[in-house]
């Protein structure tokens, strides 16, 4: 149990360090040891809260100047490690021991209270196989703290919590095992401790100073025809508190005849700026350089260089720029279209040709381009306009590859990608069986139906699509022949001749069905024996049956229950069911027939 008393403890001490060290070291001022013991509570796996004591030393100064960086001081703290904690960590196969420890310190002034975080590095350490104490290392940076003019006055430094990463290792580099082998812990100061470790007096700096900055480090000229100039600017700036003096500006280097300056850089006033005008003046053919120096009464940084180049051209050269580098269209709907443009630019001194423009790799095929590029004159440009269809999912790549006159970039490649992807469904596929009858009013009989009826239905819009199928059905009537009434039996078929539509919208079905009717065999029983009197496997309606089906009123229809629905329908003359047709059409033709089923989802 002693185990993570000890090995904490020592966490704490160099957090506490660090923080000591955060003054310290800096500046002119004088440092002044400082000493402390405080107390923390840790709690800790299996034994719970521990109580911590960090003796806690260093040197600090006890003034500073604001606006004059504290620079970051490194730390270095012994832990001692008890025989207790070396026997508990041996007992799991323990070798060594490592981690980290981050301290959060404040440090208190008269407009702001800020807090500092030190983080320190336990290395690997070894923990010995003979008996005793040991030591383990820690080390680390104070951050740089930099005082304002708000802070002027008195400034507190005070130690506060900290939290402890540590990890236990076997002889293999394993971590050793659960609750030792890895521990995180946040500790806390307990109350009623005298925290402060140090009290410093924070000074305004009334040194006024000089500060130059320049805008740029090169100028780069590019292309140039000799006998033609090409103007830049370079701006000096003051960042400082007091007037910058400039006291030259020079050209320098090997070419430093084909460039030129001009300036009214004299003094420049605390936050001001001015400007040095720069001109490349080519002569001959091929690259040119010198550097333009800039020498001024900041004292930390007298003599700024800034690098210029420059490319002599005896003819009119062509350069060409595209932007963007690669185009990336994002993800598009299977189906949907996207589109970006591709700027060519002419930077050159010459009429830029446009040989080709084509669009080439693996997925080439997949984009379009339309261009309206032959010729590009200097500062001029022109658009590609860049297109893709998502045909399929997943993505694809090409390159749009432009030719042209530019004698040092003849060939340029844009990558291009795009990503088809499948629109989530919206649809609800449905199976609902179906059962009822159908009322033939022309020969005062009913046929029963069954089948069923597969549905596609487009939730968002309350629309469906379906297959019907109606089972074969045989069905009882009487047929007049000559002068008597006779009983015949005909088998009715039904054959789908386009996709039932319709619509669910708020509990109310509507459906439209078209089918063919098929006889392909009616008989009739004279003097006892069955005798076929028509049909056959041609015997149709001339046209399909248009049927509309609704549910009642009021039903509420659902693709979860089903339902009831019902219709009213005409049948339209029978044809090619042999000599007894006519006979036929009398009782399986006409108007005001009507049908009734019951939807019932196959779940």
């Amino acid at each position: 149990m002693k185990l993570r008393n000890s090995i904490p403890r020592g966490r704490v001490l160099a957090p506490a360090l660090a923080a000591a060290a955060l003054m310290s070291g800096a500046g002119s001022a004088i440092a002044a040891p400082v000493s402390t013991n405080l107390q923390f509570s840790c709690p800790f796996p299996l034994i719970g809260e521990q109580p911590i004591s960090a003796e806690i030393t260093a040197d600090i100064p006890t003034n500073a100047v604001v606006g004059t960086p504290l620079p970051a001081f490194a730390v270095t703290a012994m832990t001692l490690v008890n025989e207790d904690s070396r026997t508990g960590l041996k007992l799991v196969g323990s070798e060594t021991v490592e981690g980290t420890a981050v301290n959060t310190n404040q440090i208190i002034t008269a407009g702001r209270t800020v807090e500092q975080t030190v983080t320190l590095t336990i290395p690997p350490s070894p923990i010995p196989s003979a008996s005793g104490p040991f030591t383990v290392p820690a080390n680390g940076q104070a951050p740089e703290f930099t005082f304002t003019d708000q802070d002027v006055g008195n400034a507190e430094i005070r130690v506060g919590g900290l939290t402890l990463n540590l990890v236990a290792r076997t002889a293999s580099g394993d971590i050793a095992p659960a609750p030792i082998g890895e521990i995180t812990t946040n500790c806390t100061l307990l109350a009623g401790q005298d925290n402060l470790l140090q009290t410093v007096t924070v000074e305004n700096d009334t040194v006024e100073t000089p500060r130059l900055a320049v805008n740029r480090t090169d100028v780069a000229f590019g292309n140039v025809q000799a006998g033609l100039t090409k103007d830049e600017t370079v701006t000096l700036s003051n960042t400082g508190n007091a007037a910058l003096g400039i006291n030259s500006i020079s050209i320098a280097g090997t070419n430093a005849s084909a460039f030129m300056q001009s300036n009214s850089c004299n003094t420049i006033a605390a936050g001001a700026s001015c400007n040095v005008n720069v001109t490349y003046i080519p002569d001959g053919e091929g690259p040119q350089s010198a550097t333009l120096t800039i020498n001024s009464t900041d004292a930390d940084n007298s003599s700024v260089d800034v690098a210029l180049t420059g490319r002599s051209v005896l003819a009119p050269v062509p350069e060409i720029a595209v932007t963007p580098g690669s185009v990336d269209l994002g993800r598009i709907q299977l189906g949907q279209s996207k589109s970006a443009q591709v700027t060519i630019s002419n930077n050159g001194t010459d009429t830029l040709l446009i040989n080709s423009i084509n669009v080439a790799g693996q997925d080439a095929s997949e984009f379009l381009q339309t261009n309206n590029c032959t010729t590009v004159a200097p500062a001029q440009t022109c658009a590609i306009d860049v297109g893709f269809t998502a045909a399929s999912a997943g993505v694809r790549n090409a390159q749009l590859v432009i030719s042209s006159s530019d004698p040092e970039n003849a060939e340029v490649s844009v990558a291009l990608t795009a990503e088809g992807y499948e629109a989530p469904t919206n649809e609800l596929e449905l199976l609902l069986s179906l059962a009822g009858s159908t009322y033939i009013k022309s020969s005062d009989s009913s046929l029963p139906l069954t089948g069923s009826i597969a549905t596609l239905l487009e939730l968002a819009s309350g629309t469906f699509e379906a297959d019907l199928n109606v089972d074969p059905t045989v069905g009882h009537f009487s047929i007049k022949l000559l002068f008597s009434r006779l009983k015949a039996t005909a088998n009715v078929e039904f054959q789908q001749s386009e996709m039932t539509t319709g619509s669910l919208v708020n509990g109310k079905l509507t459906a439209n069905s078209h089918l063919f009717i098929k006889v392909p065999k009616v008989q009739l029983k004279l003097f006892g024996l069955p005798i076929k009197v028509g049909g056959g496997d041609q015997c149709q309606s001339i046209q399909p049956v248009d049927i509309t089906l609704t549910s009642k009123d009021g039903s509420n229809f659902s693709p979860a229950t089903g339902g009831e629905v019902s219709g009213v329908y005409d049948l339209p003359p029978l044809e090619n069911c042999g000599l007894l047709t006519s006979v036929l059409n009398q009782f399986l033709t006409g108007s005001g027939n009507t049908i009734v089923l019951t939807l019932t989802p196959e779940l």
